[in-house]
């Protein structure tokens, strides 16, 4: 059976846009807005959201242990925005980004390289939508 959905990862600028809050990522579905919808949905479950309406979905601030690539930090905070924009038929945009603050030291700092969540919303996505 052909798969119905062609998810094309243009991942701007060879991985993202630096963005004010953190990495941004830019995914365009094949898809119509509703399908896309259903999976930017799914893709955010386990994380308390703020907001999931009109387009926009906000998580509320969760914080986590480090992952290895976050050494240095004792604890993550994260929330994380998905944007999903029709602009066709059968074509959807989906927006995600990443802010993140780590705790090091008693105080709470940006951190600006997000790509480990963001490539872990990603790839959520694309598994919501199979």
């Amino acid at each position: 059976m052909r798969r119905l959905g062609l998810w094309v990862a243009g991942l701007v600028l060879a991985g993202g846009i630096l963005a004010e809050a953190g990495l941004v990522r830019v995914l365009v579905a094949d898809l119509p807005y509703a399908r896309v919808w259903a999976a930017a949905v799914r893709a955010v479950e386990g994380y308390p959201l703020e907001r999931a309406r009109d387009g926009l979905i906000l998580t509320r601030r969760v914080e986590r242990p480090p992952r290895a690539d976050e050494a240095g930090f004792e604890r993550i905070a994260e929330r994380i925005t998905l944007r999903v924009e029709a602009f066709g038929v059968r074509s959807t945009r989906v927006t995600v980004e990443v802010e993140a603050e780590g705790r090091r030291h008693d105080a709470w700092v940006p951190i600006s390289e997000t790509g480990g969540t963001a490539r872990e919303i990603v790839a959520r996505l694309r598994a919501a939508e199979g």
